[in-house]
């Protein structure tokens, strides 16, 4: 196999790329992360801003495939305790008819 690449006449080249080709370069796709990280654009501001013809989902893909964001789940608040649970209902009574003065 190796010899057969190497005893052709014509050079080597590598066969293209199947799939659709992207719309955005490197340039485009490098202005769309400076956008999300230092102007603290949303994406649909990002999507209107390019000089691009692209859609939100392609701007949010290219945000992912940085790296250079970090997605991460806010933390839960923590259950009222039993002393917390009770003050509030010694307080809802008494302060029902604060707006009705």
């Amino acid at each position: 196999m190796i010899y057969r690449v190497l005893a052709r006449k014509t050079p080597y080249e590598p066969k293209p790329l199947s799939g659709r080709p992207p719309v955005t370069d490197i340039r485009s796709d490098r202005w769309i992360q400076r956008m999300a990280s230092s102007q603290k654009m949303s994406v649909r501001e990002i999507t209107r801003a390019s000089r691009l013809q692209i859609s939100k989902n392609t701007v949010h893909r290219r945000i992912i495939e940085s790296g250079s964001m970090i997605h991460a789940k806010m933390a839960c608040r923590l259950p009222l305790s039993k002393l917390h649970i009770s003050k509030r209902l010694q307080w809802a009574p008494n302060h029902m008819s604060y707006g009705y003065k």
